[in-house]
This record gives structure tokens, sequence and C-alpha cells, in this order.
């Protein structure tokens, strides 16, 4: 069944692509005099010029650099360190040599749950592996730099049921209980491949191929499968229509040091594991508006209002964040620092669809996350934080649901972390006899 577009949505889709297509000849007319600004505030904030969590893979890049860094931990030396230290040279050498820097995370989660439905899995055990490169090919060093970025992702179960199945499967529960942990089949894809030019010292920047969208809107740096917070409701934006890892453009207009305008276009059949069909002619759009209220502050960083449209799926399924029939929708996200050192901020996100367009028909999350917290004398580098979240499914005979996330992370060798997470789910959607359940999880992270 194919879904019928709304009216008035070729003309959005083509507007967007008008805009995306004439900014890269606006911004090599300005006056580089007149970079947009960038700030001394801490974390990812201005390391990427169109933003994102540390899923998407130009974030990706510059966390795994960071984290190489780090050498405060619980325990100060590991069985891993030669092997850090080698790929340490390795990378090194190969910037030299080829101006390509390339990266290797590795994030392995067990989960246990209190309860689960009769002959379903009560626990699971996942990897998610990734390996990010960007080349730096034209006008190194300036502001219009051109990369090619280029990210394999990798997944595995070890035998059980993957924790990102666990929620639905053996809870009915459809904010999920562990985003992204969960197989491949294959194993390996390639999940983004694209061009970018622009750097944060310039005004405009532009990305093409293919692009993970999910990475980019309703995100933000602090709340991240990778990191810290699990379900979909705290780390993703599922009251937009995303698709899924698709061909399709993104670029970015920086005013000034506070203000920046985001516009998407991307393949509404997009499928993570193939190229999608462009052919169809269905689009996902989306215009995204970030302002930072307070330009100085530490770690907080845009506020953003994404208004979106997508003219569905060919076949009218569901896929990722799409529920398969074109609509559309808004989601505002705002960012707030609550602490004079700048190491508390607070995250709240408002998201709503129409014609049941997207994955979630409404959703609410307020998130706070405190760096640097001083729980255990000296150690550094270490976070917590807390996440309340609801959702209204689309999905039919569900009902709203709710739950909240604690996690605690800490570098337990140079260049590993370890984060507990405790979760509470209230009400799953798909069970009505269930009134509450606990998720209880151990992640590891590694770098190389």
């Amino acid at each position: 069944m194919t879904s019928r577009p709304v009216k008035n949505a070729g003309l959005f889709s083509s507007l967007l692509a008008c805009l995306l297509i004439g900014l890269p000849h606006s911004a090599v007319q300005a006056d580089e005099a007149e970079d947009a600004a960038v700030s001394a505030q801490e974390g990812l904030q201005n390391v990427e010029p169109i933003g994102g969590n540390n899923q998407d893979p130009a974030v990706m890049l510059h966390d795994i650099q960071q984290r190489r860094a780090q050498r405060d931990s619980l325990f100060k030396s590991s069985w891993m360190k030669p092997e850090h230290e080698e790929t340490k040279q390795w990378h090194e050498t190969l910037y030299e040599k080829t101006h390509i820097q390339a990266g290797f995370a590795v994030h392995h989660l067990f989960q246990w749950l209190s309860e689960s439905f009769p002959g379903t899995d009560d626990w699971g055990t996942a990897t998610d592996a990734d390996l990010t490169a960007s080349w730096e090919l034209t006008k190194r060093g300036e502001p219009y730099q051109g990369n090619l970025y280029f990210h394999l992702e990798s997944r595995w179960n070890w035998n059980t049921t993957g924790p990102m199945s666990l929620g639905p499967g053996s809870l009915g529960m459809l904010a999920s209980t562990a985003n992204t942990y969960e197989k491949y089949v294959p194993v390996t894809i390639i999940r983004n491949f694209y061009y970018q030019i622009g750097s944060p010292k310039s005004k405009f920047a532009l990305r093409f191929g293919k692009v993970t969208i999910d990475s980019i809107l309703g995100t933000n740096s602090h709340s991240t499968p990778n990191t810290s917070f699990l379900t979909f409701a705290s780390t993703g934006g599922f009251a937009i229509a995303l698709p899924d890892s698709a061909l399709g453009a993104v670029g970015v207009w920086h005013f000034n040091d506070r203000l920046k305008l985001l516009a998407s276009i991307h393949d509404a059949n997009g499928n993570r594991l193939d190229w999608g069909d462009i052919s169809e002619g269905d689009f996902f759009t989306a215009l995204d508006l970030g302002y930072k209220f307070a330009p100085d502050a530490k770690r907080a960083g845009y506020s953003k209002l994404t208004v979106w449209h997508t003219d569905g799926t060919s076949d009218g399924a569901p896929i990722n964040g799409s529920n398969g029939p074109a609509g559309w929708g808004f989601y505002a996200l705002h960012e707030q620092q609550l602490s004079k050192d700048g190491d508390t901020v607070g995250i709240f996100k408002y998201g709503k669809s129409y014609d049941d367009s997207a994955f979630y028909k409404e959703q609410i999350s307020a998130t706070v996350v405190f760096y640097e917290p001083d729980l255990f004398g000296s150690l550094t580098n270490d976070a917590t934080g807390f996440s309340l979240n609801w959702i209204d499914p689309v999905t039919a005979n569900s009902r709203p649901e709710s739950n909240v996330e604690i996690f605690y992370r800490f570098p337990l060798y140079p260049t590993v972390d370890l984060s507990i997470n405790y979760m509470g789910i209230i009400n799953p959607a798909l069970d009505p006899d269930n009134d509450f359940a606990s998720a209880f999880s151990l992640r590891f992270v590694t770098v190389f």
C-alpha cells in the first residue's frame, strides 16, 4: 500500500532542496572575518557544525580522540594498555601520511529484567562496535575544509535476546530498555558514507550522501546510549518520523555564535541495511532552528525547535522512527545550565506528531546530568544523571507509558568506561496487567 502525501508536501520538499543547494554559494561569498565565534565551553557543542550526539560519525570521532587522551581512572593500569598505546601510535602515523583520522569504539551491554512474559528471556547481552574515519580532502585547515566520512557499524548478540528487544518482547515496553543493543544481519553494515564541507569556524556546513539523521534531529550530547541513558524516549526523538540511515543532505547556517538554522531532506524509504529507494520519490524534510540562551555556558548547548514532514514510506510499513503514513509534527528541545560551575545540565524535550506518522504520537522527557559529581573522592571524568520520560505510542492497543532512568559512568581503566544503569518502567504500553518493572544494566565502553 502506498501512502498518500499531504497537500503541499512537494512544495515543502522543493523549498528545502533549494535552500540546501543555494546556501553553499552564499557561504563562499561571506566575509571570512565574520566567522561564527567558538566559545570556550567544554563538551561537544562546538566540535561539529551540524551537531548531534556521539552516534554521529563526526562527533563520535572527536569523542574517541578525547577519550584516548584521558589517563585518569579508578585503576591506573590496564591489561589492554599495550594495544591502546600501539593503536594510538598507528593513528598518529596514519594521519601524518594520509590526512585520515580514524577511531574504533566498542560498547558492550549486560541487562537484566525484574520480570518477563512466560517463555521469554529476562536478560540479554549485546555488543555495538563502530569504526569511523574522516579523510581531509579539500581546503585543509581552512573554514570550508571538505571531509569524506565513512562509518561501519557492527552489532551482535551473545547467544541471548538482544537488550533492545527485551523491552517490547519480554515486558511489552515500547520505549525499549536499550537503544542500539541488538544484532544486525549481516553483522556489519555501512551506516554512514558522506561528504561534508564546513567547520566550527565557518558560517555554513553541508553534508550529503548516506546520512543518519536520527543522530542529529531530536538529540543532544548528554543523552546517548553510548555513554549515558538507554531508552528510546531519553536518547532519541521518535515523536519525529525519522527515516532510517538514508541518502540525503543536511545543511546548516550559523547566523552568529548563538543562532543557527538547519535544513534536511532524506529518502523516506531509507534502510540502514542497504541504500533505500530514493527513486520512489518519498521524502522526509525538516527545518531545525537552534538558539543558545547562554552562549558562554560550559556544557549546555543549543535549544532547538524542529518542524518536519514525511511523505511516508512507499509501502506504508514502519521503519525506524517512521510509522509509515504521511504526516508532520514538531519537536522542541531545551538545554539549560543549572549550576554556577556549568557541570550540571538540564534537558527538556517535547514532541508531537500527527496523522499517526511517527512511532510516538507524543513524547515528553526531563533530564538532568551531573558531570564531575565528586561522588567518590578525586575520581574525575565521571558523570551521573536521571531522566524522566513519558510516551504515547501509535501502536494499536497500547497505552501511554513512563520510565525513570538513573546512571553513573566512570573510567574504570584508562580508555575503559563502566556505566551502571537502573530503569523503572511504569505501565508498559503493551501489558495492561503490569504496573511496574525494573531493568538493571552494566555497560563497558573502550576505544582504540
